[in-house]
């Protein structure tokens, strides 16, 4: 018997892309496009190994909303994760802080960067251009199917944890990019570079250091489903 397909937001199988902050020509075209009105927000798919999220911003975090508590993947300058475990239903406590890594990986040659990231993401089952590295509010992000607890033989459709993004414009001060950027007027930047907040406009964790506590509704985290169908 067929399994229906289910309704909402689904990865289907598409093409390897290149972690590199760049959406080159047609590697994005075979995913799910997510918009607020007419503005994209990110697309996603997988290649049977790997969950991929293409996000309009430079920088900012991944949340996965787990049974064992909140999973942050942030990327900036440098990429690190952070752990919350839960203390009561609806509070979660930071149990394991970010440990910032790669800094100044964008300097490297694009051989070095590919080589180190594919360590990074086989070390930590997920991993991320820098910020400053490739195209201003393009960032590519690789999650394992391992870290996200994904079981290839429990049926087609697979629903993984939770999801949240929060992102937006991010460069390191040392790119020539930036002068001109910090020339502009705040509104004018918002208007430019608006922030990535999906599903909803409020934020659980925010650009700044990672709370010691967090408030979690499941109503904050968007729900995605692989299609694990090639």
């Amino acid at each position: 018997m067929r399994e229906a397909e289910p309704e909402g937001l689904i990865a289907g199988f598409g093409s390897t892309p290149t972690i590199d902050g760049v959406f080159d020509s047609g590697e994005w075209d075979d995913t799910e496009i997510v918009q607020a009105d007419t503005t994209e927000l990110f697309r996603v798919k997988h290649d049977g190994v790997n969950l991929y999220f293409a996000v309009r911003a430079g920088g900012g975090n991944l949340l996965f909303n787990t049974d064992a508590g909140v999973r942050v993947l942030h990327w900036s300058a440098q990429l690190g994760s952070a752990e919350y475990v839960k203390s009561d239903t609806s509070t979660q406590a930071l149990d394991k802080p970010l440990a910032p890594e790669l800094w100044g990986l964008q300097d490297e040659p694009p051989a070095v960067i590919q080589e180190t990231l594919a360590e990074y993401l086989a070390e930590n089952g997920w991993a991320s251009n820098t910020a400053s590295m490739g195209n201003l509010m393009e960032s590519e992000l690789a999650v394992s199917f391992d870290r996200l607890g994904i079981d290839v033989g429990s049926g087609r459709f697979v629903e993984i944890p939770g999801v949240r993004i929060e992102a937006g414009l991010m460069i390191t001060r040392s790119d020539p990019r930036s002068k001109k950027l910090l020339a502009l007027p705040r509104e004018e930047l918002k208007k430019r570079y608006p922030f990535v907040s999906w599903p909803a406009s409020s934020d659980i964790i925010g650009q700044g250091n990672l709370p010691d506590s967090i408030r979690v509704d499941t109503a904050d985290f968007g729900r995605i489903r692989i299609d694990l169908k090639k």
